[in-house]
């Protein structure tokens, strides 16, 4: 088994796989497993913030620049394993829904967006990212 890497950005064999999958065409749901740093790490700034507060202020920019691309579909806390073992690695989940991968990529790769990516970055120790579809499979 492989084991899980928390990281902040993808590699760009991530987001050519993201861009051509085959249901890339399709409403996709990213599902987001976040781990916070304890303290915000801004490369301009000194302020002491926790890296939830950090990675909140990208939320609720990310939130305003993209209300008509994106659509929270669940964000909370994660708190207890109730099936299988961990040691801590995700501190918050959400599931966030666009109109395709394509819509989703353009969303994150604005100008707007460049802006606000500081706070994520700052707030962030890694996070997993998972494109989902909207198939059934229950």
């Amino acid at each position: 088994m492989m084991p899980t890497l928390n990281a902040v950005d993808p590699t760009p064999e991530q987001i050519r796989a993201f861009l051509d999958h085959r249901k890339a065409g399709e409403p996709v749901y990213m599902l987001n497993l976040l781990k916070f740093r304890e303290k915000a790490e801004y490369r301009d700034s000194k302020e002491e913030i926790s890296g939830r507060e950090a990675y909140q202020r990208y939320a609720g920019e990310f939130a305003k620049i993209n209300s008509e691309k994106a659509e929270t579909v669940f964000g909370g806390n994660a708190n207890v394993f109730l099936i299988g073992e961990g040691d801590g690695e995700w501190d918050a989940v959400a599931v966030i829904r666009y109109g395709s991968a394509k819509k989703m990529f353009d969303a994150v790769s604005s100008e707007e967006y460049r802006k606000i990516h500081k706070h994520r970055r700052a707030g962030l120790a890694g996070q997993l990212l998972i494109s989902c579809d909207g198939d059934s499979v229950f």
